[in-house]
């Protein structure tokens, strides 16, 4: 497996013709290589979205199957391997990750950090080293407030860099895992994606049993609005014009009047639906279970019933979470605050 190869096929880069994606194939000089780098020779071809999909798909099972072999037979460079922070190491030992993953991600994090301003890199660097942004900032002596707005710049940075550098599954879960983290995603994009979920509340509960996590509806639903915006209207008009009476009748009357990406996003989570339908996957309530799960551990903790911990401390969170993110939406792009 040529990494190289394998990095920049992961990138899905347009070709010059409209509706293809070049792909990179190793070959020796005499094979009449289209480009160079360095000392290796690869082929460039122009091929079509699904055959690269399945040529990048097979990549990446050779790339993992690699991985796996050389995290056992593999000599560990003991300079590398004290390279690694305690928490990687700990990944490392526990076999999660292969030394190669974990050397490669602390240069892509170099490379990374090298493409963000100085002032930033050391508020990220010195909140890795700490537990606690106060305790950053007395190492950097700045104060909590300074340090505070510092982050963000810094995490407004990171966000911009992966954008422009990133492939769309790349920027989809550097979305999803901010959210994770923060509660909020780049771009206010959680706050757009509320928008899109509320849309299609009457048509949800047949869907949710399709998606195994709530992870995997948003994440798909980020990828399509983010990458096939331009797309969507003649998604709808395709639709329209080969469904039955029936079914058109019953999208202009759900979302006849409302923004085609709720009406789009509909049809994009139908096709998927019945795409799994048809290569006999099965329905599940594991999206319903793992949340109710988590909600029946965290309030045996607080000792309460599951409905008081939801009624009482979860639904609560989660509105004065929710409107502050929307009077943070509605002040940067209007200026203005929120009207109460």
């Amino acid at each position: 497996m040529d990494k190289l190869a394998y990095h920049f096929n992961k990138k899905m880069k347009p070709a010059k013709t409209e509706g293809k994606y070049l792909y990179y194939y190793p070959c020796d000089s005499a094979d009449n290589p289209d480009i160079w780098y360095g000392d290796r020779a690869y082929v460039v071809l122009e091929v079509s979205e699904s055959e690269w999909e399945t040529l990048f798909e097979l990549d990446r099972l050779e790339y993992n199957n690699l991985h796996k072999y050389q995290r056992h037979t593999k000599h560990i460079s003991g300079r590398d391997e004290d390279e690694l922070s305690p928490n990687e190491q700990q990944r490392w030992i526990d076999k999660s990750e292969p030394l190669s993953d974990l050397v490669n991600e602390r240069i892509d994090k170099k490379i990374l950090y090298n493409n963000i301003p100085l002032q930033d890199r050391k508020v990220l660097s010195a909140i890795e080293k700490r537990d606690t942004q106060t305790e950053a900032a007395s190492s950097l002596g700045f104060t909590q407030g300074y340090m505070s707005t510092a982050l963000k710049r810094a995490n407004r940075s990171i966000d911009n860099y992966i954008v422009e550098t990133g492939t769309h599954t790349e920027i989809v879960w550097h979305c999803w895992n901010r959210f994770l983290e923060k509660g909020e995603m780049p771009y206010f994009l959680d706050v757009e994606l509320e928008f899109v979920l509320r849309g299609l509340h009457f048509e949800m509960l047949p869907l949710f049993h399709w998606y195994y996590s709530v992870g995997e509806l948003c994440r798909s639903i980020l990828q399509f609005y983010l990458f096939e915006n331009e797309k969507m209207d003649d998604k709808i008009t395709e639709y329209l014009e080969a469904a039955n009476e029936e079914d058109r009748v019953h999208f202009q009357e759900y979302y006849g009047d409302q923004p085609p990406i709720i009406g789009a996003v509909y049809l994009r989570l139908t096709k998927e639906m019945h795409r799994r339908q048809e290569t006999h996957l099965h329905e599940s309530d594991k999206f319903y279970t793992s949340i109710y799960a988590t909600a029946e551990k965290i309030a045996k903790r607080l000792n309460v019933s599951v409905e008081e911990f939801i009624n009482q401390r979860f639904y609560p969170y989660i509105a004065k979470w929710r409107n502050k993110r929307l009077r943070q939406f509605y002040k940067a792009y209007t200026g203005k605050k929120l009207p109460e």
